[in-house]
């Protein structure tokens, strides 16, 4: 037997020892699984036995021994939730137990110990690790090092030593398929394996391919805030969801997926990435986006414009009167010198003289005007503007309580007196009437006084536009400081609330202390950073500013050339600089060679990113004289590789509109799918979608329909353009009607 041998057989030895572990363990759960099951079934027929249908004559003693039961059936639920995520771990074992191996002899010791590295741990009943979860702190080794010396924090210290072998596996269904010992990085085997494959309908865990530069953000907490910047297919939000992983891991006893909150760009995204925390053996953490919090939180009190609505318009209305006034609106609220502006307006609405008055109530006064701005402006100047206004309301409110009181009493008598009522209830409620009558004119007033109206205030902001704007060293002097009072008025005055003008209006929400507490909330995860602006951020740090953040984008992925982050500068000013960190990962995993390198050329300018080397065909680029043509060539080119077995294919398109006439030509020709809002399902098969709800989308085949001149014309359409090109995986094909856009000209 050659050593070769020799170690297989010791491999597929301790294979079976952990497997037959896994087994033991499995059986073990489900009798517990078994045993809670028959208690659960007894319990409720103790209920219905012993306890019965409740009811109010059957005495308290029944509804007490009744929330006995109802405690213990939900304890019983609980335990069987539990028994479940077991028994799903451990299944999940026994197809692939582990995918990694190092040996590593501490600093002092000749022997080294083996390391066997999985997706989660496995103990024997000696308290022997046979697996270590991939996030323990131990198998950082495995993703940072080398054979040679190596090192890892745990909470004792700094552990030295040396690594003396690293160990590749793939398991499935329990048996080996390959292994390999490794001094190279792990993308140089096992990883392009991986990048060969197809994608489907779910995004993946990467736990057995995590890069060293990857795992650096996946365990870094010596800062607050990390902002993580790494072109297309680097993994960002692969490593965004690892990072919670291992967050919950390491903080267990004080962290649980409800104090975790994921802003995704879109509902599609949000379905996309729903299996990874699953399959990683956690439960999934609060996601939503910017939009969906932002329209939940402004109520449903006047017609909100969509974000698809405004990139449609964007893309779609070029040519529409208005446009290039709509497009100055959208670039002026979404600049550094917008958010400094109204920052000085809302400190300027909290510290304005309210114009009190004295509260009167007949001849009787209830507390004078002086005394409410003593009130306003010491008492309860720590709170914001909302809750100063609603504490002075419920002070007038309780001083008037008892003279309300006694009017009543004093019109009752009066009615008593008079004979004409001998009803005692019908006196009070005559009374209560008459005092209420008398008070009506008070309480509107004192509602007039307390009132907070966000739409009246963002309103007024407009209305003294040219006061609080900075004119000088500004690029919008004053007459289109003028003009974009007129627009944003003429709109509000009609009650239509355009996308632009929703995020100052959620700012002036909070800021003036009318959103709810975020306290729950520890870790915060913002991806495609890029697409959100200053404003937004401000608002994010507002809510989140006891929280830690994770913020990943990319730069050149912003799809809306007018509203977003700019620079990641106008991140880090927000936040305090001793606890903010910029992480750049410089490796894109997901396209070819070929793929990646034409993509960038869409860049015109100097990448120093690398790719993995992965080879595959030349993107394509074919010219037709009309988009009939196109839709010919892309149903035999859909058929085409289909055949040749991709999975996924998007025919993406550059709006909503384009995307209907596309899907309408072939839904009766092929099976296909279509994504029109950033709230439809996503669906991994032959998909037609829109540029901007591509974003974090990957497919095995992008077909990029029709990138003529007319559509993608102009430099704010080159990064949506080199969006929608990064979403492939294997096969790229760029169709184009007329002329080719000149954004491909310049460079190919």
């Amino acid at each position: 037997m050659n050593r070769n041998d020799f170690e297989w057989k010791l491999e597929d030895q301790w294979l079976q020892t952990v497997l037959n572990e896994a087994q033991r363990q499995l059986r073990e759960n489900n009798d517990f699984k078994e045993k809670f099951r028959k208690e659960a079934i007894e319990t409720q027929r103790q209920l219905w036995q012993d306890v019965g249908s409740i009811s109010i004559s059957n005495g308290l003693e029944q509804v007490v021994e009744f929330m006995e039961f109802i405690g213990t059936m939900k304890r019983q639920k609980r335990t069987h939730e539990f028994t479940r995520k077991i028994q799903e771990k451990y299944e999940r074992m026994i197809l692939s137990p582990y995918f990694g191996r190092i040996d590593f002899a501490e600093k002092g010791e000749e022997k080294a110990e083996k390391y066997y590295i999985g997706v989660s741990n496995l103990i024997n009943d000696d308290y022997d690790f046979l697996v270590y979860d991939w996030r323990a702190p131990i198998s950082s080794i495995f993703y940072d090092y080398e054979i040679g010396k190596a090192k890892y924090e745990c909470p004792e210290g700094t552990v030295e030593g040396e690594l003396k072998l690293k160990r590749q596996y793939k398991i499935n269904n329990g048996k080996i398929e390959y292994m390999f010992d490794s001094n190279l990085t792990i993308d140089d085997e096992i990883l392009q394996g991986m990048l060969s494959k197809n994608t489907d309908s779910k995004m993946k865990t990467i736990v057995t391919t995590i890069q060293r530069e990857q795992n650096r953000v996946i365990r870094n907490e010596e800062f607050k805030n990390l902002i993580v910047q790494g072109p297309a297919g680097s993994g960002k939000t692969s490593v965004a969801l690892h990072r919670i992983a291992y967050l919950l891991y390491k903080h267990r006893d004080r962290i649980t997926p409800q104090n975790i909150i994921i802003f995704s760009p879109n509902e599609i995204f949000n379905d996309y990435i729903s299996n990874v925390l699953p399959d990683l053996g956690e439960d999934n953490m609060c996601q939503t986006t910017f939009k969906e919090y932002m329209h939940n939180a402004l109520g449903n009190g006047i017609k909100k414009e969509d974000y698809c609505e405004m990139m449609e318009y964007i893309l779609g209305s070029k040519k529409e009167a208005g446009y290039e006034e709509r497009i100055t609106n959208i670039k002026y609220k979404s600049s550094l010198e917008f958010v400094d502006t109204l920052k000085q307006y809302a400190d300027y609405i909290a510290k304005m003289d309210r114009n009190f008055k004295d509260i009167i109530l007949g001849d009787r006064l209830i507390i004078s005007s002086e005394e409410l701005q003593e009130l306003f402006f010491k008492d309860y100047i720590k709170l914001p503007l909302k809750r100063r206004l609603q504490k002075i309301k419920e002070r007038i409110l309780f001083l008037i309580e008892p003279y309300e009181k006694q009017r009543v009493e004093e019109v009752s008598s009066e009615l008593k007196d008079s004979g004409n009522y001998i009803d005692k209830i019908e006196i009070m409620e005559r009374g209560l009437a008459i005092a209420k009558s008398e008070t009506k004119g008070l309480y509107d007033e004192i509602n007039m006084m307390t009132r907070f109206d966000l739409a009246e205030i963002y309103k007024g902001f407009f209305d003294s536009l040219e006061t609080f704007a900075n004119i000088l060293n500004s690029q919008y002097d004053k007459k289109k400081i003028k003009e974009i009072k007129r627009y944003s008025l003429e709109n509000l005055r009609a009650g239509k609330l355009n996308y632009e003008d929703q995020t100052p209006l959620l700012y002036l929400k909070g800021i003036l202390g009318d959103l709810p507490r975020t306290s729950e909330i520890k870790y915060v995860i913002i991806d495609e950073a890029q697409d959100y602006t200053p404003l937004q951020y401000e608002i994010l740090y507002q809510l989140f500013n006891h929280a830690n953040m994770t913020i990943l984008g990319d730069l050149n992925q912003s799809i809306n050339p007018f509203m977003n982050v700019g620079d990641y500068n106008n991140i880090s000013r927000i936040f305090p600089k001793e606890n903010t960190c910029i992480i750049n990962l410089t490796k894109s995993y997901r396209s070819t060679m070929e793929i990646t390198k034409f993509a960038r050329r869409l860049l015109n300018k100097e990448i120093d990113d690398e790719c993995v080397e992965r080879s595959g065909d030349k993107p394509s680029i074919l010219g037709f004289d009309n988009e009939e043509k196109i839709r010919e060539k892309l149903l035999y080119d859909i058929k085409r590789n289909k055949n040749e077995g991709y999975k996924s294919i998007g025919i993406i398109t550059r709006t909503a509109k384009e995307t209907e006439e596309v899907y309408s030509f072939l839904k009766d020709k092929i099976n296909v799918k279509v994504i029109l809002k950033d709230d439809d399902e996503y669906v991994s098969d032959t998909l037609v979608i829109p540029a901007y709800l591509a974003k974090g989308l990957e497919f095995d085949v992008a077909l990029i329909y029709n990138a003529g001149d007319e559509n993608y014309s102009s430099e704010e359409e080159r990064l949506l353009l080199y969006t929608a090109c990064t979403r492939a995986l294997h096969v790229l094909c760029i169709y184009y009607s007329g002329e080719c856009t000149p954004l491909l000209n310049e460079s190919f």
